[in-house]
């Protein structure tokens, strides 16, 4: 099984997992922004899906990344987010598996997940504006289309 193919299977067994949003905070300061939801996946067996969800989660919030600043000189186009990208930004520590993500790619992705066990989730954004909260929807299988 080559990354691209493992890839689509973590995403093929994880999107349309059922979630309850427990908490969601957004603060603006200046031209900053800080984004934190914590969620619980609610499955028979939530921990079965952790590194999809984490995987899942670094996969959107790296295409809906832009450049910023100077990382536009490192920015690559048509790059994919793909395995290595995606093992690492991960750590395990205190019993919780951790993604950590700053700038890939010459994308802005600041984005940090949580999933501890028993299926919660922590996802953290900086300098995102609210984008995690449709990452969310799609996560869940859902389509973000609004009434124009």
């Amino acid at each position: 099984m080559d990354n691209k193919t493992t890839g689509f299977k973590l995403l093929n067994d994880t999107i349309g997992i059922s979630v309850e949003i427990i908490s969601n905070d957004f603060e603006k300061f200046a031209s900053n922004t800080h984004h934190k939801i914590v969620f619980q996946i609610i499955e028979d067996e939530p921990d079965i899906f952790a590194l999809g969800v984490l995987f899942a989660l670094s996969l959107m919030s790296f295409t809906f990344a832009a450049p910023r600043g100077y990382s536009e000189n490192l920015f690559i186009p048509d790059e994919e987010w793909n395995l290595e990208y995606f093992v690492q930004g991960l750590e395990f520590r205190n019993k919780k598996l951790y993604f950590m993500s700053d700038y890939v790619s010459g994308r802005l992705m600041k984005t940090d997940i949580i999933f501890e066990p028993g299926g919660k989730v922590t996802l953290m954004t900086r300098n995102r504006g609210k984008g995690a909260e449709r990452w969310l929807i799609h996560l869940q299988g859902k389509k973000h289309i609004r009434e124009v």
